[in-house]
């Protein structure tokens, strides 16, 4: 996804019914010039192709930082990371509910996979293999062990064989900050934050009409539906103003004012630990 739709997703709606740029915030073109690299698999639930090309769009617009990856291929690789998107129970349907981490997490480890220069040669067929048993885990049928270790196990195996050298993985499960005794290798980005405090919204003036999704809920529904802003065939959430919510990470919304004043738009909520309330405007940013 090109750098332009990047920042049509940051940019705020005009004061009036939203204009083109925020409307296109999730391109389904885009989406749709994914599939040439991520293909079905016959194995697929029904439904869930969507969510999978929805969540690689996800990945490639909003990445973990470099710092998060190994910086040479002596560096070490942890497959777990604790700090990633985890679509919550409010999900916009179920399906994106049982499967969205599942297609985030593979879109993940993809897209972080080819960045630390690792070909599909090496990866493709172990990475379908995590996928296959997640799918299954997220479905309560049995597998044939954890899909993290099998993945690295397989990747082990086959970095020994590739050509230019390649940092070697690994998958460690504690998402808390380790003992001092403990190894040094877990990296920053495989440790919980702490809980982000709460966050209030309001309306400017007030008496506006709040509804939000997640932005990876938005992705999926633009993939579904033929309007995703249409608030309830995506089951949109009304936030009510003024009421503390612990809520946070990338959302799209749109407000409604009494004159039928409309903004549309993206917004990354990002609690703080003053009171400052999140203020969506009638006019201005």
């Amino acid at each position: 996804m090109g750098g332009r739709t990047i920042a049509a997703l940051l940019m705020l709606a005009s004061p009036s019914v939203a204009m083109a740029q925020d409307a296109a915030a999730d391109d389904g073109a885009a989406m749709k010039a994914l599939e040439a690299d991520v293909p079905q698999q016959p194995w697929y639930p029904g439904g869930y192709y969507d969510i999978r090309i929805a969540a690689e769009a996800q990945v490639v617009e909003f990445p973990r930082p470099a710092s998060d990856l190994p910086a040479t291929p002596e560096q070490s690789y942890n497959l777990v990371a604790c700090d990633v998107e985890r679509p919550g129970n409010d999900a916009s349907d179920p399906m994106l509910e049982r499967y969205g981490y599942v297609a985030l997490e593979t879109a993940r480890l993809r897209a972080e996979l080819r960045r630390m220069h690792y070909p599909a040669s090496i990866y493709a067929e172990p990475l379908l293999a995590f996928e296959r048993e997640s799918i299954a885990r997220a479905e309560e049928r049995a597998t044939n062990g954890d899909p993290y270790t099998s993945l690295a196990e397989a990747l082990e195996a086959a970095r020994a064989g590739a050509k230019a050298p390649l940092s070697p993985v690994f998958e460690y499960r504690d998402c808390t900050p380790p003992p001092m005794a403990a190894p040094s290798r877990p990296r920053l980005g495989a440790v919980r934050s702490p809980p982000a405090p709460g966050v209030k919204f309001r309306t400017e003036p007030p008496a506006g009409e709040l509804w939000m999704i997640s932005a990876f809920a938005f992705k999926v529904c633009v993939r579904k539906q033929p309007d995703p802003w249409d608030r309830f065939a995506c089951k949109w959430n009304e936030v009510e103003t003024g009421v503390t919510r612990n809520i946070s990470g990338r959302f799209v919304y749109q407000v409604r004012w009494p004159d039928g004043t409309v903004r549309k738009g993206t917004r990354e909520v990002a609690p703080a630990s003053g009171s400052t309330p999140v203020t969506f405007k009638k006019v201005g940013s």
